[in-house]
C-alpha cells in the first residue's frame, strides 16, 4: 500500500466518522431542548393543576421521560466523545504518514540514559521509536510498550506468538481504533491503578460476618417502618429516633475503617467505566490467534463485572454529599451497605481485576504494532533460529519514509566483527541504528523494515552515544569506559550479544584511540558476540588480516567530483578510501582553499 493510498485510507475514515459526529451532535441538541420542553411543561403542569387535577396525574409521566432523555443525552454525549477521539486519530495517522511525529506523545518519561541501548537507538524522546510507534493511551498500555522496547521477548514460541496476534489485527482496523478511542477517554492518574491493587489485597471487615449481613438487613428496614409507623402511632417517632441513632454509633464504631477502605477506590468510576467499555469490545470480538484468544477468554464477563463495580464505586462515592450522608446514613446505613456489596464484589472478582486490566494493556499494546504494520505493508515479520547470526535483505531504518537507502547486511560465521569505515556524514552510524531498532522490533515481535530478516535471541548492547554527568561527577569518556566494561562483563558471563559501537574512544588522543580500539577488538573474538564497529581509523582494518576467520572490513564511500560532495549509502566491502573532513572545511570557508 502507497503512502497515498494509506493518506487516502485514513482521510476517507476521519470523513466518515466527521459526519457521525455531526449527526450526533444534531441528535445532542434535539434531546437537550427536549428536555428543557418538558422540563417547563411541567412546571406548567404544576401551576395548572390546582384547577385541572387531571394534570397532575402526567407529571410522573413527565418526570419519567426527563429521566430517561437525560440518560439517552449520556450516552449520547460519551459516543459524541468517542467519535472526536476517532476522528483526531485518523487526523494524527495522516500526519505521521506524511512524517510529522509530533502529533504523539514523546515517551520522554521512559528515557534512560543508562540502558544498554535504548538511549543510542532513539527509542524515546522527541522523534523516537516510541513517538513513532505507540498507539497506547491508558497509563499501562504506555508503560508496557515502553517495557517492550526495552525488554525483548524471551523465547521464539513468546515471539511467534506475538506475531500471529499482531498479524491478525492488522486487518482489524475498526476494531484497533476503538481500542485506541476508548483509551484516550480514561481519565488516569498515576496512582489509581496501583490504589485499586491495593485494595483487592485487603481483607475483608463486613462481608463474610452473618452478624453484620443481619444487621444491614434488619436495622434499615425498621428504621424505615417505624418512620412509617410514626404518622400514625406518635410512639413510633421515639423508636425511628433511637434506630437512627443506632446506625450513626455503628458507622461511627468502623468510621475509620470505612474512610480507609473509600480512600483506595474513591473516584475511580470514570476509570473503571471506560476500562468496562474496552473490556465489553475486547468480550464480544472473536479472533484467531492464540494471544487474543486468551484475552478474549480472559474478557469474558469483564465488561459487565467491571461496570458493576464502577456503579458501586460511584454510589459509596455520593457519601461525599454531606446532605445526601445524612439522611441516607440515618435510614439505610448507607455507607456500610456499600461497603459491604464492594467487599461481595471483590470476594467474587478480586483475583480477576488485574488480569482484566491487563487485557486491555496487552490489547493497546498488540493494536499499537498491529497500525505500525498496517501503516508499512512492505514491512515482514522476522524468522528467529538458534544460530548467533543477523542476515538481512533491503534493512533500513523503520523511521525513515522518504528516500530511504536500504542494504544487504550479513553477520555471523565467519564474520563475526565487522569493522565499517567511512566519511562523515556517508552513512554509519544510520547503518547501527538500523541494525539496532530492527533487531528490537523483531525480538519483540513486530514487523522490521526489511524484504527478509533473520536473527537469533540475542542481547544487543550499544555504545554509540556517551553522555557524561555532573551529577555523578562522571565526564564523558569515563561514561564510555563504563558503557564498554559493562559489555566485557557480560560477555563473560557467555551472554549472545549483539554489540554496536561507534567510534569508541573519542575522549583520547589518536593513537591512544587506536591501540585501546584493537585491544577491545581482540577483546571480544573469544566470545560468542556478533559486533559491528564504525569507526574513522582504518588502521583498524588490519585485523581482517590478522583474524581473517572472525574480522571483515565493509565502508561506506563518499563521492567527490568537480567540487561536490555526494553519497550513496550503501554498503561496501573493503576499506573505505575517501575521506572528507578537509574537502568540508574548505568548502565552508574554515581553513582556505589551495
Amino acid at each position: 500500500m502507497s503512502v497515498n493510498l494509506l493518506a487516502d485510507t485514513y482521510s476517507k475514515r476521519k470523513q466518515e466518522f466527521q459526519d457521525s459526529l455531526t449527526a450526533i451532535t444534531r441528535r445532542i441538541n434535539l434531546i437537550s431542548n427536549l428536555r428543557i420542553g418538558i422540563a417547563l411543561v411541567t412546571i406548567l403542569f404544576i401551576y395548572l393543576g390546582y384547577s385541572h387535577t387531571v394534570l397532575l396525574y402526567l407529571i410522573p409521566l413527565l418526570i419519567i421521560a426527563f429521566f430517561i432523555l437525560v440518560q439517552r443525552h449520556g450516552n449520547a454525549f460519551d459516543e459524541k466523545v468517542h467519535l472526536e477521539n476517532l476522528v483526531k486519530i485518523n487526523a494524527n495517522e495522516t500526519a505521521l504518514i506524511k512524517g510529522d511525529v509530533t502529533v504523539n506523545a514523546s515517551g520522554a518519561e521512559f528515557s534512560d540514559a543508562l540502558h544498554p541501548y535504548s538511549h543510542d537507538l532513539d527509542l524515546f524522546g522527541e522523534g523516537s521509536l516510541f513517538q513513532y510507534a505507540n498507539r497506547c493511551n491508558t497509563l499501562g498500555g504506555k508503560k508496557k510498550f515502553a517495557t517492550c522496547l526495552t525488554s525483548p521477548l524471551s523465547s521464539v514460541e513468546e515471539i511467534e506468538r506475538q506475531q500471529e496476534a499482531i498479524q491478525e489485527l492488522t486487518s482489524q482496523i475498526d476494531f484497533r481504533q476503538h481500542v485506541q478511542a476508548g483509551g484516550m477517554e480514561i481519565p488516569e492518574l498515576p496512582s489509581d491503578r496501583k490504589q485499586l491493587q491495593q485494595w483487592v489485597q485487603r481483607p475483608s471487615f463486613l462481608y463474610g460476618k452473618k452478624i453484620y449481613r443481619w444487621i444491614l438487613l434488619i436495622v434499615p428496614l425498621l428504621t424505615v417502618a417505624a418512620i412509617v409507623t410514626a404518622f400514625f402511632l406518635p410512639v413510633a417517632k421515639s423508636i425511628a429516633l433511637v434506630l437512627a441513632l443506632f446506625q450513626w454509633a455503628f458507622l461511627g464504631f468502623h468510621i475509620k475503617r470505612v474512610n480507609a477502605f473509600h480512600s483506595y477506590i474513591s473516584q475511580k468510576k470514570n476509570v473503571l467505566e471506560k476500562y468496562a467499555r474496552l473490556l465489553a469490545l475486547l468480550e464480544r470480538t472473536a479472533f484467531k490467534s492464540a494471544k487474543l484468544k486468551k484475552l478474549h477468554e480472559n474478557a469474558q464477563e469483564a465488561g459487565s463485572s467491571v461496570k458493576a463495580l464502577s456503579s458501586l464505586v460511584n454510589a459509596l462515592d455520593a457519601r461525599m454529599n454531606s446532605m445526601m450522608n445524612l439522611f441516607v446514613n440515618s435510614l439505610l446505613l448507607y455507607d456500610m451497605q456499600c461497603v459491604y456489596r464492594l467487599e461481595r464484589w471483590k470476594e467474587k472478582h478480586a483475583q480477576k481485576l488485574e488480569p482484566w486490566l491487563e487485557a486491555v494493556t496487552e490489547t493497546e499494546v498488540l493494536g499499537s504494532w498491529a497500525t505500525f504494520a498496517f501503516n508499512h505493508p512492505a514491512f515482514t515479520f522476522a524468522r528467529i533460529d538458534t544460530t548467533l547470526a543477523l542476515s538481512a535483505r533491503n534493512l533500513g531504518h523503520p523511521m525513515i519514509r522518504q528516500g530511504c537507502v536500504v542494504n544487504d547486511v550479513l553477520i555471523g560465521h565467519d564474520q563475526r566483527i565487522q569493522i565499517i569505515t567511512g566519511a562523515n556524514m556517508a552513512g554509519k552510524s544510520t547503518f547501527l541504528r538500523s541494525i539496532g531498532v530492527n533487531l528490537v522490533l523483531a525480538l519483540t515481535g513486530a514487523p522490521v523494515c526489511a524484504k527478509d530478516f533473520q536473527c537469533s535471541l540475542i542481547h544487543l548492547r550499544t555504545g554509540m552515544r556517551a553522555t557524561d554527568s555532573l551529577k555523578d561527577h562522571q565526564s564523558y569518556f569515563y561514561a564510555e569506559l563504563n558503557r564498554l566494561k559493562s559489555i566485557m562483563d557480560e560477555l563473560k558471563l557467555n551472554k549472545p550479544l549483539l554489540v554496536l559501537l561507534d567510534e569508541i574512544l573519542k575522549g583520547t588522543n589518536s593513537t591512544d584511540k587506536l591501540s585501546g580500539s584493537i585491544a577491545l577488538v581482540k577483546q571480544l573474538l573469544p566470545h560468542p558476540c556478533l559486533a559491528l564497529i564504525a569507526t574513522h581509523d582504518l588502521a583498524l582494518g588490519e585485523l581482517e588480516h590478522q583474524h581473517p576467520e572472525a574480522v571483515r572490513n565493509f565502508c561506506f564511500e563518499a563521492n567527490i567530483e568537480q567540487g561536490q560532495l555526494s553519497f550513496d549509502y550503501k554498503l561496501k566491502s573493503g576499506l573505505a578510501q575517501k575521506m572528507n573532513a578537509t574537502f568540508l572545511m574548505k568548502k565552508m570557508g574554515i581553513i582556505p582553499q589551495e
